[in-house]
């Protein structure tokens, strides 16, 4: 019995192959990507928590000068 692989299923495999070979580098670009959003949140909820904090004190400093 001398099987034969057919075209579509060699074209197939060498389209996988191709494919295996980008994954590191898509894996390194996604984890470069996740790594800058978490930073710019990360920077997000510390100006949110500044902002609190001096929206709390103008509101006590308004609150003293005003009563």
């Amino acid at each position: 019995m001398d099987e034969q692989i057919p075209t579509w299923a060699i074209e197939l495999i060498k389209q996988v192959e191709r494919l295996n070979e980008k994954i590191p580098t898509h894996i390194d670009w996604v984890e470069r990507n996740l790594k800058d959003h978490e930073r710019r949140i990360r920077f997000l909820e510390k100006m949110v928590w500044v902002a609190a904090g001096a929206s709390a004190v103008a509101g006590s400093a308004i609150t003293r000068f005003m009563g």
